[in-house]
């Protein structure tokens, strides 16, 4: 079993590192979401109807909250692991220590999914107090631990990925084949079940569909679904312990074998 006080340590050594880097990794972060809240809140927003008795503005909120997850830990888990792994060799100098290969990449992972959350607090304020878009500020607060566990999945299906990359070049594949296609056909910008029956299908592979399904509800204040909710978690339990120990097999044999 991973031991809890290595993990913890390495969670203060990148919390050291996020203290002298926060203000350009959070804006950066922050911009992009506030870009596309706007331009297609407003853009968009001016020619679809409401939704459920809800504006579009309050249906896209919830879709970039969600979607925050996908860019922020996927980059971090694929160019900032890729980077400790295998170009400055950070992590064979941690397993040097006591530190083992595990623990490395649960704190990686753990500290990439909780880096994200930041920029869905002031996104989901600036939605609740400047555009009148969020319907229901507890069912906001109530998302926070499923955007928490969807972050954990992003990010353990990201390293299966850079397990396998060699060359940073690659990874725009990740893009290209992956988070662009789940951005745009995960629910982010439209329901889902307007689109063709082999689109919807299709859907059904990319964790984002599975979180917007809860959290877009919740932030509207309207019903769940319970057999539907605990399907989706359940599915994201699944791809964050089966992600991970599929990476760590592959770093393992990458690093250690």
């Amino acid at each position: 079993m991973p031991n809890l006080p290595h993990i913890t340590t390495l969670l203060i050594r990148f919390w050291y590192e996020y203290r002298q880097l926060w203000t350009s990794l959070f804006l950066r972060d922050f911009m992009d979401r506030l870009i596309y809240l706007l331009a297609f809140g407003f853009g968009m927003g001016g020619v679809m109807a409401a939704s459920h008795g809800n504006s579009y503005m309050a249906f896209l909120v919830p879709g970039i909250a969600s979607a925050t997850g996908v860019f922020v830990v996927t980059m971090a888990m694929t160019y900032g692991v890729w980077e400790r792994s295998s170009n400055t060799h950070l992590w064979q100098a941690w397993m040097a220590t006591p530190l083992r290969l595990l623990e490395i990449m649960l704190a990686e992972l753990i500290y990439a999914s909780l880096r994200a959350l930041p920029s869905v607090v002031i996104l989901l304020l600036l939605a609740h107090f400047w555009l009148h878009a969020l319907p229901s500020l507890t069912g906001a607060l109530l998302a926070f631990p499923v955007l928490l566990l969807a972050n954990l999945a992003m990010g353990a299906v990201a390293m299966c990925f850079t397990a396998h990359i060699r060359r940073p070049l690659h990874f725009a594949y990740v893009n290209t084949l992956w988070t662009t296609p789940m951005f745009l056909f995960g629910g982010t910008f439209f329901d889902m079940a307007h689109a063709p029956l082999p689109m919807q299908y299709l859907s059904q592979i990319f964790p984002l569909t599975h979180v917007i399904g809860i959290v877009r509800p919740l932030m509207l204040g309207q019903p769940l679904n319970l057999l539907n909710v605990a399907t989706s978690l359940a599915i994201l339990t699944a791809l964050t312990v089966a992600g991970l120990a599929y990476a760590h097999h592959r770093f393992q044999r990458r690093l250690l074998d």
